[in-house]
């Protein structure tokens, strides 16, 4: 048993390097400092736990494909299906998360791809681009945003204050790549999606009600959290095994290691050297969210600075560039090159093209319009 667990765990850390990278900083942070049970942010882990418990849900009952399916069928040209195939994850991740969007949408493209004969190289790519890019509008888009707005007990219209540019800016970009394209008439034949029950989408509905509830603080978040466990497990326990525990549990290592280094009086000045503008947090967080992925990026940052803001504009735009710079970038990746393993070169290449150019101008704007 023990054999087996130690090997188990082997599997995960070389899996997920992230994971691994979390645990080594928490465990060589302790040895040097004390850790606190107080650095571990558990309304956060709550949360995303029972936003992951919900979505899974929904997932189950194949409602967003049910959607996605609608939607397409009313498509005639392919400019459309495109624009629907990017509509789709851009405004479903601000509810269910980057992550969920793509890995629902982005097969759904590939699907279209091959009926139509048409390569969606560029498709999924700009699917990969409207999921980060839709998600930074709410809180519970991305981890990194449920996590500033929980850390800086944000107004939720000071949040949707600072978002919201980032938002119009990329449904124009959006609009404007997806009608770039040419095609001709065409007609789909999308397999049939059976929708689940009426009565489970109805007790899904009414959980992701009180999950919402809890992030935007009309419900103690406490109970939000109990209630939506509680409902899952007596209703359908089997989506406890659908949850990521590898992220939740890189937030635990990335708390333990942040309440462990803001402790260090060098560490503090050294933070407040670096850290002395907005324009220096929003810089930072973009341009470290190209190396760690935005997510550890933010909770590293969040330990050094007050200025929300920046560092929300800056990690949820740094969600362009690199392929690690989201990790939702990467589930999109692997969807695509599963079934084109052949043209992985030529994904890589256009990846970097459309990201690297929407980090120039975005990033460049936001920071004019609104740090400067």
């Amino acid at each position: 048993m023990p054999v087996h667990f130690v090997h188990s765990v082997r599997t995960i850390m070389k899996r997920d390097l992230v994971l691994t990278g979390a645990c080594v900083l928490a465990i060589l942070s302790s040895l040097v400092v004390r850790p606190r049970l107080a650095s571990i942010n558990f309304e956060v882990l709550g949360l995303l736990l029972a936003l992951m418990l919900v979505v899974s849900g929904f997932r189950q009952l194949r409602v967003l494909e049910y959607v996605g399916r609608q939607l397409l069928s009313l498509c005639p040209t392919w400019p459309k299906v495109t624009l629907a195939l990017l509509a789709l994850p851009f405004f479903s991740s601000m509810v269910i998360t980057n992550d969920v969007a793509l890995l629902v949408f982005v097969p759904l493209a590939l699907t279209c791809g091959r009926q139509c004969h048409r390569d969606v190289t560029r498709t999924v790519i700009w699917q990969t681009l409207a999921a980060n890019l839709g998600s930074t509008l709410t809180p519970m888009g991305n981890p990194q945003n449920l996590f500033i707005y929980s850390h800086y007990q944000l107004a939720l219209g000071t949040f949707l204050q600072s978002t919201i540019l980032v938002t119009v800016l990329a449904a124009v970009w959006l609009v404007f790549l997806a009608w770039s394209i040419t095609g001709r008439d065409l007609q789909l034949q999308l397999p049939e999606v059976a929708l689940g029950s009426r009565g489970q989408l109805a007790f899904y509905s009414l959980l992701l009600l009180l999950c919402l509830a809890g992030v935007f603080r009309i419900l103690d978040v406490r109970y939000a959290v109990a209630v939506t466990v509680a409902a899952v497990a007596l209703g359908n326990r089997r989506l406890f095994g659908q949850v990521d525990y590898s992220l939740l549990c890189t937030f635990v290592a990335f708390f333990v290691f942040i309440g462990n280094m803001a402790a260090l009086p060098l560490v503090q000045q050294t933070s407040s050297a670096l850290l002395y503008s907005s324009g220096a947090v929003y810089l930072t967080g973009l341009v470290l969210s190209q190396f760690v992925s935005n997510v550890p990026a933010t909770m590293l940052l969040a330990g050094f600075t007050q200025d929300a803001k920046a560092l929300l504009l800056g990690v949820d735009v740094g969600g362009l560039g690199t392929l690690v710079a989201s990790m939702a970038s990467v589930i999109s990746y692997k969807l695509f090159v599963q079934e084109h393993p052949h043209q992985t070169g030529i994904y890589l290449r256009m990846f970097l093209f459309y990201n690297f150019s929407g980090l120039l101008v975005l990033g460049t704007i936001v920071y004019v319009a609104l740090l400067r």
